[in-house]
């Protein structure tokens, strides 16, 4: 069963190479006019959904002009995408402090949460006030994989959607339980942006993409051949792109320690002790699995104000500003 398997595996690589050198070949040889690409720029991602026919609703009490999206040299956009599919969402202090990281460090034209329903609770009406330009844009949950298979586990549906958001508008992709601590403006610059997870997986809790950026295609294609019943956690989500960034290094940027940390197995030493997070451009909380481990989620302000250890600091940081870390 394991050799099938590196055999499938095999041939979608060999697959998506194949593709992957005529994407190069055609994006070569095809010459865009400079006022069809001024043009791309100047179309931001608001106007590319309202195309798209999805139902848009302003959800912020207030909107803010930004910065426009074809800044000089940076590929993509800086507009923000969460997903939720499911039961409605009952939004968290955690979730708040997400949402306010993004509108301080970040400062997107836009947020939109991608989903059936819009969230909910105290916390969500504070971010509705704190926060400006959120929209929710209706999109139901993907039932099959590509090929008609069924999604093993649920996640899988949202991995497939995040991947189609990008790779259909452009932007940056964010799990509700990042918080975000410095600019990504850097990071901008590449057609397609991971971070890595462990040695043979990337995550896709963080993702920065062109619209329309090869590298996004390429991946989009490896869900014709999710395994469906035998599929794996890591499979298709983040071993395909890790492998395909090996073979492709020219169309992603792979940040190797700056997104996904700390891992899942460092929880107690951040919630509780030191870890240097500096050079973090977003830090993941992991907060299904600190509650599997029995490690209290912040509820409130007084839950983090005398907080020891580097979560303290850092949520302090967001909600409080620098200046009040301890």
């Amino acid at each position: 069963m394991k050799r099938k398997r590196n055999y499938r595996l095999f041939l979608l690589l060999l697959f998506c190479l194949f593709l992957a050198v005529t994407i190069i070949w055609v994006t070569r040889h095809m010459e865009m006019q400079p006022s069809n690409r001024n043009i791309l720029l100047k179309c931001n991602v608001y106007c590319a959904i309202q195309l798209d026919n999805r139902a848009i609703k302003p959800l912020s009490l207030h909107q803010t002009e930004r910065q426009s999206t074809g800044e000089e040299g940076l590929l993509v956009p800086n507009v923000i995408h969460f997903v939720w599919f499911g039961d409605p969402w009952s939004f968290t202090f955690l979730n708040y402090l997400s949402f306010l990281s993004v509108h301080k460090v970040l400062s997107p034209e836009y947020i939109f949460i991608h989903g059936e329903n819009i969230p909910n609770g105290y916390w969500w009406n504070r971010t509705t006030q704190d926060v400006s330009n959120i929209y929710h844009v209706y999109r139901q949950a993907p039932t099959t994989a590509l090929n008609g298979q069924p999604f093993k586990f649920k996640e899988h549906k949202s991995d497939l959607a995040r991947l189609q958001i990008i790779l259909s508008y452009g932007g940056i992709y964010l799990d509700k339980d990042m918080i975000v601590l410095k600019s990504f403006n850097q990071l901008r610059k590449y057609q397609t942006v991971f971070g890595r997870e462990t040695k043979y997986a990337l995550t896709n809790s963080v993702i920065l993409g062109q619209k329309e950026a090869p590298f996004l295609k390429i991946l989009n294609l490896a869900y014709y051949a999710y395994n469906g019943p035998t599929e794996t956690w890591t499979g298709t989500s983040l071993r395909v792109p890790d492998s395909m960034s090996r073979i492709l290094p020219a169309m992603v940027h792979v940040e190797q320690d700056t997104f996904n940390r700390p891992l899942w197995n460092d929880l107690k030493v951040y919630f509780h002790g030191s870890y240097n997070w500096s050079r973090l451009y977003a830090t993941h909380v992991w907060a299904r699995k600190a509650k599997q481990t029995g490690l209290a989620l912040p509820k409130s302000p007084d839950d983090i104000r005398h907080w020891n250890g580097s979560f303290g600091e850092i949520t302090r940081f967001i909600y409080y500003g620098p200046n009040d870390v301890v």
